[in-house]
């Protein structure tokens, strides 16, 4: 419990991951093919630096505002990272009443994951609505079921709490002998404050538990229990010519695998936690920004299926960047960045080859910001990217905002 407890309160107390924090503030409830099957890919040394070097390039929406917004880069030559949102509240009635469509792709340690819920909002009051969803799919078995409320305050801040239930009808539905032994669900909270009159100035916290929960696959010859909890914290403001960006986010995991062909259990465990912050000075023709973001992670234990591995990893990774804008035409802005870092990797696997590194890694990418509609601010970027450490390419990047 003290464990648990120290990462609640670091979730809570460090203020100072830009778009990082991103997933985090978003429900992450519990899934089975997380837990059973895990990732099908070990990490490269290179894997995380690849994520901050695909990073949004715009600035982050508020947990309401509408649009497409989707970036994906290659991290090996059959790797793609993807992350992408689409949100669309349809209101109707005054807004009183609305239905929400929110496709989700992305991944976290576990593998990637697609989530397409479909719901209804209602407003029961001025202040107070009501919302239910569902990530449906043909096989009932499936399907999650979303009860979440939000209630606005009088200063406009926010607070939306949601029920999970993962894989609900479950035991009902499956044809297989698979089961929950105890049932999985979920909780969500988040608070949003606004700060200052720019639509993106806030403050924003969020916390996914997943409580203690056990399924029995014996499709995989396997018994797993599992308690997560996820949080991101997140501050951008406005101060005279500084755009400021600070935010933190984190995982603490810890799960039991009992498989059929081994007599004794393995624990596993994984604790993350991520920091960045982010500073750009709107006053000179270039632009220019620094950040500074730390990368830490520890887990030990089973895999999941899919790689079938023992693994021991702990990466420790500090990165320094930096970036300029320079106008190429009214429509193109060319943003040169900068991104370098001295990695503490040991990763050790049971099967896979073990990779560590200790020194030195570093990214340049040259991002070329084109923009399609300036009346509906939709944006498109294109990237490609080059290794500093050695003499290879890094990997190209697109990405795509569409604010609706």
């Amino acid at each position: 419990m003290g464990s648990k407890l120290k990462i609640i309160i670091a979730i809570a107390v460090l203020l100072p991951a830009t778009l990082a924090a991103e997933p985090n503030h978003i429900p992450q409830p519990w899934r089975q093919d997380a837990v059973v099957l895990g990732r099908d890919d070990t990490a490269s040394v290179e894997r995380y630096l690849h994520e901050l070097s695909f990073g949004h390039s715009q600035p982050a929406p508020s947990a309401i505002e509408n649009g497409i917004r989707g970036t994906g880069g290659s991290v090996g030559s059959r790797r793609l990272y993807l992350d992408f949102r689409f949100r669309q509240d349809f209101g109707f009635n005054e807004d009183r009443q609305g239905f929400l469509l929110d496709i989700q792709r992305s991944e976290d340690f576990d593998g990637s994951y697609d989530r397409q819920l479909v719901g209804f909002r209602h407003q029961l009051t001025d202040a107070t609505e009501v919302w239910l969803q569902g990530d449906v799919f043909a096989d009932k078995s499936r399907s999650d079921v979303y009860l979440s409320g939000r209630h606005t305050f009088d200063n406009e801040s926010w607070l939306h709490a949601s029920w999970i239930l993962p894989d609900f009808y479950f035991n009902d539905k499956t044809r297989s002998d698979d089961a929950f032994e105890d049932p999985a669900q979920s909780f969500f909270l988040q608070w949003h404050r606004p700060t200052g009159l720019h639509q993106h100035s806030g403050t924003t916290a969020s916390v996914t538990y997943s409580p203690a929960s056990t399924f029995d696959s014996r499709s995989e010859g396997l018994l797993v229990e599992n308690e997560t909890i996820r949080g991101a914290l997140s501050h951008q403001f406005w101060r005279s010519h500084w755009q400021l960006r600070t935010a933190l986010s984190g995982e603490h995991t810890r799960r039991y695998y009992n498989l059929d062909e081994r007599a004794a259990g393995i624990p596993t465990m994984r604790d993350h936690l991520r920091v960045d912050a982010e500073a750009i000075y709107n006053n000179h023709r270039l632009e220019p920004g620094i950040g500074l973001h730390y990368f830490y992670l520890r887990e030990k234990g089973y895999t999941g299926r899919t790689l079938d591995e023992i693994a021991d990893l702990r990466r420790r990774e500090p990165v320094l960047a930096g970036h300029v804008s320079l106008a190429l035409t009214p429509a193109v802005t060319l943003k040169p960045a900068i991104y370098l870092s001295v990695a503490d990797i040991e990763q050790t696997y049971s099967k896979s080859e073990d990779e560590d590194h200790h020194g030195f890694t570093g990214k340049f990418a040259l991002p070329f910001e084109i923009v399609l509609s300036r009346k509906e601010n939709a944006i498109l970027t294109l990237a490609p990217t080059f290794y500093l450490h050695k003499a290879a390419f890094g990997g190209g990047n697109l990405q795509m905002h569409w604010p609706m």
